[in-house]
């Protein structure tokens, strides 16, 4: 197998772990990503939201401000949900989302994406845990919002999710400066993977 093929065997296929706060990457395909979140909240499975994203541009992407009535409408409390509108894009998402994180003393965090888009922006989170120092510190549990059809299309978008999936491998590429490897990810999910298991005092 390939690194890539690793961490996305790994990515997929990891056990949803009860967490401090479940971030939410607002913008594209956001509806179905907030029905997840709600899902999660619903289960207990989080504390808090982190609703990130300040593209606003309907209905394409939708920003994080105007979907906090939406996730409120779902059952989740107001003083539950963190509003990020400041991000434009995926890396500033990671970073703002891992300063968060340390303030508050999260220690895990779910991280809900459309699954065409996770694998790039998790190796985001990944890079930014990293040049934050934390990557010891918290843990990112991929969430992939698996249950939308890869031969549909998110709302006010041309491409299908299988073709978008495409243009993400690329983007990896493209931002690799903030981007962690493949090989990076996978380490990094084999780290979780035997921690999450370990009482909480063999862990720090």
């Amino acid at each position: 197998m390939t690194d890539r093929e690793r961490f996305l065997t790994m990515l997929y296929n990891g056990p949803l772990l009860k967490s401090d706060a479940v971030v939410c990457l607002c913008g594209e395909d956001a509806v179905p990503r907030l029905h997840t979140t709600a899902e999660i909240m619903a289960s207990k499975g989080a504390l808090n939201v982190v609703l990130t994203g300040g593209v606003h541009d309907p209905p394409a992407r939708i920003g994080a401000e105007a979907l906090v009535p939406r996730l409120m409408g779902l059952g989740v409390s107001h003083d539950k949900i963190h509003v990020d509108a400041t991000t434009l894009n995926t890396r500033d998402q990671a970073v703002n989302t891992v300063a968060l994180a340390l303030e508050k003393e999260w220690r895990r965090l779910l991280l809900v994406a459309s699954a065409y888009h996770l694998p790039r922006a998790f190796l985001t989170f990944v890079c930014a845990l990293h040049e934050a120092g934390a990557s010891e510190r918290i843990h990112i549990v991929p969430v992939p919002v698996s249950h939308m059809p890869w031969t549909g299309t998110p709302d006010g978008v041309a491409m299908t999710r299988e073709q978008l999936a495409a243009v993400e491998r690329d983007k990896i590429d493209k931002y690799a400066e903030h981007v962690a490897g493949y090989e990076d990810g996978r380490d990094y999910l084999a780290h979780w993977e035997t921690a999450a298991y370990l009482p909480e005092e063999e862990v720090e």
